[in-house]
């Protein structure tokens, strides 16, 4: 009967351990995915996040795909392009749901706000 009991505990142990665990990198990256949308007027009408494999990516109006490399600060990642834009993604204050971007390059900062957060 021990057996049986210290067996079940166990294998009860060994599956919440496994399910802590199963978080993937890309769900954790799913908040930032989707559409961004730039005010009238501005020179980047578009920014496009995606999510692959655990690596974020982001697109401007349709130029190619750059890797997002994540940043000391929190949710703050650096693109890969030649511009080596700063991506910093805003969160709501109280559903800390990501709500909006800001794109810093050359110089310039520029607000997006999420098509759908």
């Amino acid at each position: 009967m021990k057996t049986i009991l210290l067996t079940f505990t166990c294998l009860l142990v060994m599956a919440v351990a496994a399910n802590a665990q199963s978080t993937s990198p890309t769900d954790s990256l799913k908040a930032y995915v989707g559409t961004y949308t730039f005010s009238a007027g501005s020179p980047v009408s578009k920014f496009t996040v995606t999510a692959d494999k655990g690596v974020l990516y982001g697109e401007a109006d349709g130029y190619g795909t750059n890797k997002l490399v994540k940043q000391s600060k929190a949710d703050t990642y650096q693109s890969t392009s030649s511009y080596g834009s700063i991506i910093t993604f805003v969160r709501d204050a109280t559903t800390k749901t990501v709500k909006e971007l800001t794109l810093a390059a050359q110089g310039t900062e520029l607000s997006a706000k999420k098509d759908n957060p």
